[in-house]
């Protein structure tokens, strides 16, 4: 717990002062600059089975022990959540980085949350998220509504679903610069437009680096053994969500699909932002 907090100290003071082949894509030779708004369409993934975590001989502690999980099909946000996406439905933006085509971000996991819910009743969809008091949170995965993905669903994404059948240590690539914006390649401290690097199998963007994106899972050990649609310790077991992918200021260890973090669910940051899935 002393870590957590104390990690969360220094991240939250530097922030806020501070085939696979590539699918067709008809925009693949478009030059993307900053403030180019592209359609955040949701893209397909089919269920699968696939290996979670890492390795004994690899990655860290609480990426394993590597197992079998299935889940099932859902659709997925092809950036993370834009500025614009942000401000057309919540009517407010208070990034740190600003930009219509900058991830939103300085986002608490509650507010994605809330979020969701306001984009599914502007749809016509059941919200998945009960949300009273000001943190208490249960979820209603069986909705039609908008959320945010599992942890198990975002690194089945992440691998390229049952589209690719090569390992990559990041999201569509083993080069890093080819597809994550990291403390490696930033062009600037800070955000960059989404979808300017290069798709995975499944046609995802900036699913390694960018931002960190908060996934709908309390953080806690693996289970052994295999799993299906495994959905973290439950509404009522933890203390901190996880955060999957790493972003432009994580090093290359922290944007590998297998990597994992975790911080205070109303934790405020530059560098964590969010996508959502559906049914």
């Amino acid at each position: 717990m002393k870590k957590i907090f104390l990690i969360g100290f220094v991240l939250f003071f530097f922030f806020v002062f501070a085939a696979c082949e590539e699918p067709a894509d008809d925009n693949n030779n478009e030059i993307n600059v900053e403030g180019e708004f592209r359609e955040n369409i949701f893209v397909r993934v089919q269920g699968g089975t696939f290996l979670m975590g890492s390795p004994d001989v690899e990655g860290r502690h609480n990426e394993r022990p590597q197992r079998s999980v299935t889940v099932s099909s859902f659709y997925m946000s092809r950036f993370p959540i834009t500025q614009r996406e942000w401000r057309e439905v919540m009517g407010t933006n208070r990034s740190t980085f600003r930009g219509d085509n900058l991830p939103v971000e300085t986002i608490s996991w509650i507010e994605a949350a809330r979020f969701a819910n306001a984009l599914s009743i502007r749809e016509g969809r059941t919200p998945v998220y009960t949300i009273t008091g000001f943190n208490n949170v249960t979820r209603n995965l069986t909705a039609n509504g908008y959320r945010l993905p599992t942890e198990a669903e975002w690194e089945f994404a992440a691998r390229g679903g049952i589209e690719c059948n090569q390992n990559f240590t990041y999201s569509g690539s083993n080069i890093r610069s080819e597809v994550a914006w990291y403390f490696g390649n930033r062009q600037r401290a800070g955000t960059h437009g989404v979808g300017r690097l290069k798709p995975n199998a499944l046609g995802l963007y900036d699913m390694s680096g960018n931002v960190q994106e908060w996934v709908n899972d309390w953080y806690g050990a693996y289970a052994a053994g295999s799993q299906t649609n495994p959905n973290g310790p439950g509404d009522a077991g933890g203390r901190s969500r996880v955060l999957r992918g790493g972003s432009w200021a994580s090093s290359e260890d922290n944007i590998r699909v297998a990597a994992r973090d975790n911080i205070y669910p109303i934790f405020l940051g530059g560098s964590i932002g969010f996508r959502l899935v559906r049914p």
